[in-house]
């Protein structure tokens, strides 16, 4: 008996944990519907305007999303290296590329300050709620972790960690997205 209602109590509070998505009201579809933050400190609802998909399907793109943070030292090589590849992968491609920070309150200033000092050519924003760790497949668990979406917003790659060399195979995904 005891362990019945054990295993009640267990399931009734669990649910929660399982039921997040839907609790939350979040869209678990690409572009999903997550407000971010500028880097100027406006608020942007990504869905529709920083990530929407077209109407036209020739204006549609490739979209990468890469995840990271202010302390992540491998989250600054991997927007570093993106930083100096990509005036030539735009040459060659085209594609959206967003960099989104996860991190807490307190460094938000950072994210400005190094995506300024750094002058990233991609647009950098803050889930200052980091609530895409509840939309993204697999969550976000381990950064830097980078996400591709083709021209229709299905998920076509992901990758975690960073490590030289990690950028082409990134790349070579988004030229076999055209």
């Amino acid at each position: 008996m005891k362990n019945s209602i054990l295993m009640v109590a267990l399931l009734v509070g669990s649910w929660p944990l399982f039921a997040q998505n839907n609790a939350m009201g979040l869209d678990t579809i690409f572009p999903f519907s997550i407000p971010l933050l500028t880097i100027d400190s406006s608020t942007v609802l990504n869905s529709k305007t920083v990530m929407r998909i077209p109407q036209k399907e020739k204006q549609r793109k490739p979209t990468v999303i890469a995840f990271w943070l202010t302390t992540c030292v491998p989250c600054q090589r991997e927007l570093s290296t993106y930083t100096s590849r990509y005036p030539e992968w735009k040459k060659q491609a085209e594609f959206n590329l967003f960099a989104i920070s996860t991190d807490f309150p307190k460094n938000f200033r950072s994210i400005a300050r190094i995506a300024q000092e750094n002058q990233f050519p991609f647009k950098v924003y803050w889930d200052r709620d980091r609530l895409f760790r509840y939309v993204m497949p697999g969550g976000l668990n381990g950064l830097p972790q980078v996400f591709i979406f083709d021209k229709n917003g299905k998920l076509a790659y992901q990758h975690k960690g960073f490590r030289p060399g990690d950028e082409v195979k990134l790349f070579e995904q988004i030229k076999g997205l055209q």
